[in-house]
């Protein structure tokens, strides 16, 4: 392989992924035609976090160095005009693509072979065409009359637009389908954090019971706090590292959630009754903010703080799942998690005991399941959430 490898430089005109475990750039060199190359991981060329860093890295617009040898499946050339190459080793960024506005990309290479009189009869029917996915998410197109797609407007437009959010929706079901979910009917994702409050009402009323603080770690303004201390009188501490403004609208509308939720349907928001249950919370317990990283520094230096500490949550906490799961069993205090970022290009040591990098939300959650308990006994467990999106809470209630 490496007699037959060369290297080009060039800009990316196009990057389409075709699936899960392959993809493909049109690069375009100065002085050279464009060629194809295939970047995958089904035959082992490339491993999960290589493929993602490499999709990454080819940024349309962006001219990189690539190091490319003929495809392991010479089929992959067969019938091409255009050359085309495989690529297992690491995309070398020359100049990245940075403008603010979207490069238009190139038709696919081999994808120009439509007869033009085909061409033509679609463009001069363009009622019939199918609508463009730019224009319909963003009334916005780069290519403007050059797009071979529908361009609608006024009441065409808000049918269109209404029929594509509502198949999007869709498809975003199906993809995210768990079969081993119970809730069939699930509540909008804007409730999330009060339905994770009364999850955890449920889940940790022995741990919450003699007063017992919540540690809500890249807790964002602090909504679960709030719900958690001024909805129910519970302590609450958001670890931070950003200072958060916290304008009233933000206050009121947390308020009309909790109203809502708890009416189990949209209240009638001009009744005196309503009016009067948004001017108040229940309880005047109120959250304290530490604005800083939960890592060893921070078990460290609140030694004190964490005496009253009996459970660490994090809702959709990105990077910070990990290091909640950590400190919460080094501490032996309960946690709850709910992944959904898994950022493994960043984190390339975490793998499964099968050996499988920690690539995807579900391997995320085996990752924590797998993880020692230090001794504090109990055992790491999983439960869904009633809410839309990533809903899996992973939970641990160490032995008393």
């Amino acid at each position: 392989m490496s007699s037959q490898s060369t290297i080009i430089t060039g800009q990316v005109r196009l990057r389409r992924k075709l699936c899960k475990t392959l993809f493909f750039i049109d690069i375009q060199p100065d002085n050279e035609p464009k060629s194809q190359v295939f970047f995958r991981t089904d035959d082992g060329s490339l491993d999960i976090v290589d493929f993602q860093e490499s999709f990454r890295a080819c940024r349309p617009g962006s001219i990189i160095t690539v190091q490319v040898f003929p495809p392991n499946d010479p089929s992959e050339q067969e019938g091409r005009s255009h050359t085309v190459w495989q690529c297992s080793h690491p995309v070398d960024v020359v100049v990245p693509y940075t403008s603010r506005i979207a490069f238009i990309q190139d038709r696919a290479l081999g994808g120009s072979s439509v007869r033009r009189d085909i061409v033509e009869i679609k463009s001069a029917n363009r009622h019939e065409s199918t609508p463009c996915k730019y224009w319909i998410n963003k009334n916005k197109c780069e290519r403007g009359d050059d797009c071979p797609f529908q361009h609608p407007t006024a009441e065409v437009f808000e049918k269109i637009r209404v029929e594509w959010l509502e198949e999007r929706e869709k498809n975003r079901k199906m993809a995210t389908h768990d079969p081993e979910d119970p809730h069939t009917s699930k509540k909008p994702h804007g409730l999330r954090a009060i339905i994770f409050v009364e999850w955890i009402r449920r889940t940790f009323a022995d741990q919450l019971k003699n007063g017992g603080a919540v540690l809500d770690v890249a807790g964002g303004k602090g909504e679960i706090s709030m719900v958690l201390s001024r909805g129910f009188g519970i302590p609450t501490i958001v670890v931070e590292p950003k200072t958060r403004k916290l304008p009233n609208y933000w206050f009121t509308r947390l308020r009309r959630l909790m109203l809502r939720f708890e009416a189990g349907h949209e209240p009638d928001w001009k009744s005196k009754e309503v009016q009067l249950a948004l001017q108040h919370w229940p309880c005047d317990v109120a959250p304290t903010y530490q604005h800083t990283m939960l890592n060893d520094q921070f078990l460290e230096d609140h030694v004190e703080l964490l005496k009253t500490v009996s459970l660490f949550v994090g809702l959709h906490s990105d990077q910070a799942t990990i290091p909640i799961v950590d400190a919460a069993l080094k501490a032996g205090k309960a946690f709850a998690v709910v992944p959904c970022c898994v950022f493994s290009h960043d984190n390339r040591s975490r793998q499964l005991r099968n050996g499988e990098l920690v690539t995807t939300t579900e391997q995320q959650i085996q990752y924590i399941l797998e993880k020692d308990t230090h001794g504090h006994g109990g055992q790491i467990q999983t439960d869904y959430l009633d809410f839309e999106g990533k809903n899996r809470v992973v939970y641990w209630i160490p032995d008393k």
